[in-house]
């Protein structure tokens, strides 16, 4: 009785390292389907394979108009004027008036400004409108959230 109660206890406690060592690598400890299906927020990644290569592009392209809107927008609003880096925009949309023989473009991205080592100040968007000419013009920068307050400017 006591060889069985011996081994009975070995196999429950292998099971119980074998699931201590299997589950964390499932990634699904406390975690619902759901929870896992859902996107991030705001999708940045430094890691640009990650990314269309139109979108790297169109972030690559704009990138000094959207420095000189954030720099402009926070020199109104006084205080420290944060920096602006690549993997912290992304695109958001594009749309046209496809009725219209030469459309104008309007072009929004989401960025994340930061300031010091990386501390993000909060989530704002811009938009540009551009031309069949190839004229860009800032039509908005708003703040959408305030990272420090966790509240969305919206």
């Amino acid at each position: 009785m006591k060889h069985i109660v011996h081994i009975k206890l070995r196999t429950v406690l292998g099971i119980a390292c074998l699931m201590i060592c299997i589950l964390p690598t499932t990634k699904n400890i406390g975690k619902t389907e759901a929870a896992e299906e859902t996107p991030p927020a705001y999708p940045f990644t430094s890691d640009w394979t990650a990314l269309p290569l139109s979108d790297v592009a169109l972030v690559n392209s704009y990138l000094a108009h959207i420095e000189e809107a954030a720099t402009d927008y926070y020199a109104r609003r006084g205080g420290e004027i944060p920096t602006v880096s690549w993997y912290y925009v992304t695109l958001k949309e594009l749309n046209a008036d496809t009725q219209a023989e030469n459309p104008t473009v309007h072009i929004s991205f989401t960025l994340m400004p930061y300031v010091g080592a990386h501390d993000p100040v909060g989530i704002d968007e811009v938009t540009f409108a551009a031309s069949y000419t190839g004229q860009i013009s800032l039509l908005e920068y708003r703040r959408v959230e305030d990272i420090l307050s966790g509240h969305s400017a919206r």
